[in-house]
């Protein structure tokens, strides 16, 4: 144990030396000062401080030129100066620390984080925020996160809007969430977070965002000849061996009313061409949804099937043949430019929405034809169960109108009906 007095001058006078070595005599007021005694009898007061991890003691005068209470105040005087520059280096191994922490956490690094984080994205999802990523920021990638200000969001996104509204907003958006994730994953090591603030806000503090309508186009009845005879002729006049697959592809989608996605993901395992159903698994709003095939897309899968000559897996496949149908956008040119009609995937859903609305079917079984959550506020909704059979009738009447406005053949569609009822 080192040795401990409370230093006073007749205490420190009547110390001994030693015999050999150093004499320690630790003082009880100041905690790290002391008094060296060497043989010869010479003592002089240091003050201990630990500095860096190691300790090394400072030699403050000769007792007793200098006195105890001139030793105090010097000892307290190196301490604190060993206590700031002790916490100098501390910060600026901190602050070396996180800049190193930041310089590591770039744009591109963070988002692939974000990406391993959300197990639960669908395919669809990641593709449309890697292209956020890819064709909004693609020089931003490389940044330390932190470097990315609100200025530089505020100008982006209104070079990005000159190109499309929509998309610099949506890009804006995978931005902003790409922050809120950073803001709640990385901290220091006093567990304060990297990430204090969202440039993103920015926009909507300086009310930036732009104001995007939701689209309502759809192709017009007067249109819908036109379309689908470039459609059902694509094998005719586009060729190669996407023609037939994206006809069959724009048919089922425009008749059913489903999402491209929907479309898309489609097994051969979920149609039953025997009982007429098809069912959709892993659909917008997380709930399988199996509805009714009518006579049309009856006969048009029969058709696929028989012409791909697979029973099983993915209905529409890509160039890979493993991977779902996605990139038909090259074909869509070629009809818009064929037809002068200019339409998009989703203008089929809307197409067949509102057909389904003129021929009278509205309400929940429209909602339940194309899969729409009945919101929580929607008491009544909640108690409605419409099973698949209910549906058959209202999905062949819509099918029978659109036939009638594509191609005329509305007799045909009913002598098909009462066929498969007998």
């Amino acid at each position: 144990m080192p040795e401990k007095l409370n230093f006073t001058k007749t205490v420190l006078d009547a110390l001994e030396p030693p015999n050999s070595g150093r004499r320690y005599v630790y003082d009880l007021k100041v905690n790290g000062l002391l008094l060296m005694i060497t043989p010869p009898g010479a003592k002089s007061f240091q003050v201990r401080k630990h500095l860096e991890g190691k300790a090394a003691r400072v030699t403050l005068g000769r007792f007793p030129d200098m006195t105890v209470t001139q030793a105090r105040e010097k000892a307290l005087a190196e301490l604190s100066l060993i206590a700031t520059t002790r916490q100098t280096s501390y910060q600026q191994k901190q602050g070396r620390a996180e800049a190193q922490q930041f310089a590591n956490m770039t744009l591109g690094k963070v988002f692939k984080d974000y990406l391993t984080s959300h197990k639960n994205l669908k395919p669809a999802t990641i593709a449309d925020y890697e292209r956020s990523i890819r064709v909004g920021f693609p020089d931003w990638e490389s940044l330390p996160l932190n470097s990315i200000t609100r200025d530089m969001v505020e100008e982006r996104h209104r070079e990005r809007s000159q190109h499309s509204a929509a998309r610099a907003n949506n890009e804006m958006r995978v931005l902003r969430s790409i922050f809120n994730y950073a803001a709640e994953e990385y901290f220091d090591d006093n567990q304060q977070p990297l990430i204090k603030s969202n440039p993103v806000k920015r926009l909507s503090h300086s009310r930036a965002w732009n104001r995007v309508d939701r689209k309502q186009t759809i192709i017009k009845n007067d249109e819908l000849p036109i379309w689908y005879e470039a459609v059902n002729s694509l094998p005719e006049w586009y060729g190669g061996a996407l023609a037939e697959k994206a006809r069959v592809y724009f048919l089922l989608t425009l008749f059913s009313g489903y999402r491209r996605s929907e479309s898309s993901n489609l097994l051969w395992e979920n149609i039953d061409l025997k009982n007429n159903t098809i069912k959709l698994e892993d659909t917008k709003n997380h709930h399988s949804h199996t509805l009714p095939l009518t006579t049309y897309t009856r006969d048009l899968l029969t058709q696929w099937q028989a012409r791909s000559g697979q029973g099983s897996g993915l209905v529409f496949r890509a160039t890979d043949n493993t991977s779902p149908l996605s990139s038909v956008e090259e074909v869509i040119k070629a009809i818009r430019a064929r037809t002068n009609i200019q339409w998009a995937m989703h203008d089929l859903r809307r197409t067949f929405t509102t057909t389904a609305e003129n021929s009278g079917v509205r309400g929940y079984t429209l909602k339940r034809l194309i899969n729409h959550k009945t919101g929580a506020a929607d008491v009544t909704g909640g108690y409605i169960v419409t099973d698949v059979e209910s549906l058959r009738e209202p999905m062949q009447t819509i099918t029978d109108k659109l036939l009638s406005l594509t191609s005329g053949k509305l007799s045909t569609s009913k002598t098909a009906t009462a066929a498969i009822n007998t």
